[in-house]
């Protein structure tokens, strides 16, 4: 069992695709994953009525500071991986799950607003670690970038990153429009066609790449 959440304080970062294509591409491989939707906005939930998805993979939304310490705990008893999409807001549920992550996400696009929101995020999970005396793994990625190489501006603000200890996955989820057609047209990538979105074989290997990394991750700090 691994509890892995995604959380930045900035919208539109890529937090919610991220959380979805690394979730459904193991439900797809037969892993069996519980999503836990913990935005106020319910991005999960809202497509998830409509969506269509492996029957191994279970959204959970009505996640608030009262229940959600017990919702992980029951849901990681049931299920290999349990990946929740967090709230953008420094609060007691984020906190509290935060204590519980075996893995913390944070999705960052190369701009100086996006920085700062994450360096908001790091220095709120740094707070969370000091108070609970845990050690909390965390890592940045690239979300949302428009090509493969980085540019002046990324390594720039990558550079400061890391220096302040925040280290980035090597893979970057590259700006695709099938990652939208996942919103767009209520299907995951193994069920999306060429026909409704491009380039869609190299979309499943850049989301599988991101996968396989985390995976590794995983097993890396259990060792």
């Amino acid at each position: 069992m691994a509890v892995i959440s995604f959380m930045t304080t900035k919208g539109g970062s890529g937090k919610t695709t991220g959380s979805i294509l690394f979730s459904t591409i193991l439900a797809e491989q037969g892993a069996s994953v519980c999503m836990i939707d913990a935005d106020p906005n319910q991005p999960l939930v809202g497509w998830s009525t409509e969506a269509l998805y492996p029957s191994s993979l279970t959204i959970i939304g009505d996640v608030h500071e009262d229940n959600i310490l017990d919702m992980i705990e029951e849901q990681s008893a049931k299920h290999m991986f349990v990946v929740i999409d967090l709230e953008g807001s420094a609060n007691l549920s984020t906190g509290y799950a935060l204590t519980q992550s075996d893995l913390i996400l944070i999705p960052l696009q190369p701009s100086k607003l996006d920085a700062n929101e994450a360096a908001k995020t790091l220095k709120f999970i740094l707070r969370q670690e000091k108070s609970s005396g845990k050690t909390i793994s965390a890592r940045a990625f690239w979300a949302r970038t428009q090509a493969a190489y980085i540019t002046r501006s990324t390594h720039d603000i990558g550079s400061q990153f890391e220096e302040a200890g925040i280290r980035f996955l090597k893979t970057s989820l590259i700006e695709r429009e099938a990652f939208r057609g996942i919103f767009n047209y209520g299907r995951t990538l193994e069920n999306l066609t060429n026909q409704q979105v491009p380039s869609l074989k190299k979309a499943k290997e850049n989301a599988t790449s991101f996968t396989n990394e985390i995976i590794s991750l995983l097993k890396e700090n259990r060792t």
